[in-house]
């Protein structure tokens, strides 16, 4: 969109040892931070005031979700993100994650509150008027659609959200040579790319250089994150998933894919498990509901405009 664009820091996740989610750490940083996020919710509302827009689209950002929670008179919202499938019935059971779930059920539901939903999933699912939830398809970014899947790929894509797993990485490609292995990470003052060994290559993160190799891989290694998820199912690349450490939105997007039948997932890299994956996924009937996306968005923004004029 050639709009003009205003940056304001959001809240983010601390990570221990750049790995796992730390919650103490990140909840204190919270607290710490809590005046200055007032703030950006004061500015939120000044800008809103200026542009006088019809209506605001937000994915799944908090700052501006508190926003829409704590002003009656503001324009209709959209909130966007596939965590909103954290409200639906249909959604992933897992007893074994009873609290996370229930601390996700909150949060999700407090920065939907006073807005229109509109829930991301890897597939259909019925829409929820009652609890203003509109289910629709992954939103992904345009240069995806300008690659074709190459399915004779010779080597395996790696995505670490973190940094700290490429140890990992490294000790597994020492003893697996065999496997050609190409992998992003966010290492801060890493070269563009770098070639640890002649089967292991290690590239600073790029979206467009990395899209590129996920239509010419084999398979896809990541971390769980739903984007990443989705392109690969697009591509009909077979997904090795590791949830981050404590990390239950991630931890929910794995179960989720592996019911789907589009991946497996570990809790570590340990990639042994590489040769159960298939040569290639399926992609017929998820690409059918990825090209309902603009009819899903246009219906929760009509939802939402209508809620407001109801009143």
């Amino acid at each position: 969109m050639k709009l003009p664009v205003r940056h304001l820091p959001t809240l983010e996740f601390k990570y221990k040892n750049n790995r796992a989610v730390s919650n103490t750490a990140t909840l204190l940083a919270v607290l710490v931070n809590l005046p200055k996020y007032l703030g950006y919710i004061r500015q939120i509302d000044a800008v809103v005031r200026e542009t006088q827009p019809d209506v605001i689209i937000n994915f799944f950002e908090p700052v501006a979700a508190f926003y829409t929670l704590t002003r009656w008179q503001r324009p209709p919202v959209v909130a966007i993100g596939h965590q909103f499938m954290f409200q639906h019935p249909g959604y992933v059971r897992a007893p074994q994650l009873w609290k996370q779930l229930l601390s996700m059920r909150i949060y999700t539901w407090l920065l939907g509150a006073r807005a229109t939903k509109l829930a991301l999933s890897l597939y259909a699912a019925p829409d929820m008027p009652a609890k203003r939830i509109v289910v629709g398809p992954p939103i992904l970014r345009k240069q995806l659609f300008t690659f074709e899947a190459n399915p004779d790929g010779d080597f395996t894509l790696v995505y670490l959200l973190n940094h700290g797993y490429a140890d990992q990485i490294i000790a597994w490609s020492a003893k697996n040579p065999q496997t050609k292995l190409h992998c992003f990470y966010d290492k801060p003052g890493a070269p563009a790319e770098f070639q640890h060994s002649p089967s292991l290559t290690f590239h600073k993160l790029d979206g467009e250089k990395f899209l590129k190799l996920m239509a010419k891989c084999k398979n896809v290694v990541c971390t769980a994150g739903f984007e990443s998820v989705s392109e690969a199912a697009w591509l009909g690349k077979p997904l090795f998933l590791v949830p981050v450490e404590n990390h239950v939105e991630q931890q929910v997007n794995a179960i989720d894919a592996q019911q789907f039948g589009i991946a497996i997932a570990e809790k570590s890299f340990n990639l042994d498990r590489l040769a159960e994956l298939p040569d290639r996924l399926p992609t017929g009937e998820f690409r059918a509901w990825l090209e309902s996306a603009p009819k899903k968005l246009f219906q929760a923004i009509e939802q939402a405009v209508a809620k407001k004029s109801s009143r």
